[in-house]
């Protein structure tokens, strides 16, 4: 995900501080421009997109972003985009093969905005949960998830919405997923697996 610092788009292309997750190391750092664009060659073709390609300051890995042409009067430009897709971090650790595999094509989804796949990965890395929980895993879910709505403070329209995109009933249609709701249920998730799996096992090796 982009960061502009100071001027938001649109806006002048030569007065946008550009940051973000870099999609090489996944670490949040500015990303500095590599290369000058040559700006009189797409002012006559009149191109109406354009790339340009930063480098991620924490590891200087090229960064390629592409951004809609406004004006070319000075150069002012809209929309930005990677060109590369950022899959979110998670911890697998400990968490089952089948639960970890769903998660990542969540994440998959996620990282080129299909909010909507994202739900219905996120649905499905669910229902294995409650497989690899078997014979009482729906209830486990239900609780735990419960237990973690509770502890975030969420609104109770927040609340709703999280139940109703993770655990819709039957007949009643899933809620919209934009990308806010799309981090909150990721979140979601990470505590989950996190409460179910991660930490049983980290204090299970300890104890080894």
């Amino acid at each position: 995900m982009l960061q502009f610092y100071g001027n938001q788009p649109p806006a002048p292309l030569n007065s946008l501080r550009v940051g973000g997750t870099c999609p090489h190391c996944g670490q949040r750092s500015s990303f500095t421009r590599m290369q000058d664009l040559i700006e009189n060659v797409a002012r006559s073709a009149k191109l109406r997109e354009i790339m340009v390609v930063y480098h991620c300051d924490a590891c200087l890995a090229p960064v390629p972003v592409s951004y809609d042409v406004v004006d070319w009067d000075p150069a002012r430009v809209d929309r930005p985009r990677m060109a590369l897709p950022v899959v979110e971090g998670y911890d697998f650790e400990h968490v089952p093969e089948p639960v970890a595999r769903a998660i990542k094509e969540a994440l998959d989804c996620l990282s080129v905005q299909a909010f909507h796949g994202f739900g219905a990965m996120a649905r499905r890395a669910l229902r294995a949960v409650e497989e690899d929980l078997a014979p009482d895993g729906q209830e486990r879910v239900e609780r735990s998830l419960e237990e973690i709505l509770e502890l975030t403070g969420l609104d109770d329209d927040w609340k709703e919405k999280a139940r109703r995109a993770l655990r819709p009933a039957p007949g009643v249609a899933e809620p919209d997923l934009d990308a806010r709701g799309a981090k909150v249920l990721l979140s979601l998730l990470r505590d989950l697996t996190y409460q179910i799996y991660t930490r049983p096992g980290r204090v299970r090796w300890a104890a080894e």
